[in-house]
C-alpha cells in the first residue's frame, strides 16, 4: 500500500469526490468560470480578476479579497469569516445579512454610501473607509 498515495489525495482518503467545498485556488478557477460554489475553506484571492459577480448563499471560511475587481455588488447572505477587502471596487451598496468576521475594508469605493449601510450588517472586526 502506497501511503503517500493515499493521503495525498483527500477524495481517496474520505472515500468519495462529491462534496460541498472547495479549497481557494480551486474556488478561485470554478468562481472565474461562471461555476456555482457555496462553500470555500480558506482565503478566497479574487483581486485584480475581471469577476463581476459572486454566486448566491457564499460562505468563504477566511479573507476574502476583491479589491481592485470590476463587481458591481455582492450576493445576498455572503459570509466571510476573515477580513473583506473591497477597496477600489464599483460597489455601489452592501447586501442584506452580508456577516464579516473580520475587518471590512471599503476605502476607494466612492459609489458606496458609508452613511447607508444595512441594518443587519455583522462586522466583527474594523470598517475601514476613507
Amino acid at each position: 500500500m502506497n501511503i503517500y498515495k493515499f493521503h495525498s489525495n483527500p477524495d481517496e482518503l474520505i472515500g468519495y469526490t462529491d462534496r460541498n467545498f472547495y479549497f481557494g485556488d480551486e474556488a478561485e478557477k470554478l468562481i472565474l468560470q461562471g461555476k456555482e460554489v457555496t462553500k470555500v475553506i480558506g482565503t478566497l484571492y479574487l483581486n485584480d480578476t475581471p469577476i463581476t459577480a459572486l454566486p448566491d448563499n457564499l460562505t468563504v471560511h477566511g479573507d476574502l479579497n476583491l479589491n481592485d475587481t470590476p463587481i458591481r455588488s455582492l450576493p445576498d447572505n455572503l459570509t466571510v469569516q476573515g477580513y473583506l477587502g473591497l477597496s477600489g471596487t464599483k460597489i455601489t451598496s452592501l447586501p442584506d445579512n452580508l456577516k464579516v468576521g473580520g475587518d471590512l475594508w471599503i476605502n476607494s469605493t466612492p459609489n458606496l454610501d458609508t452613511n447607508n449601510l444595512p441594518s443587519s450588517l455583522v462586522v466583527k472586526g474594523t470598517i475601514y473607509h476613507v
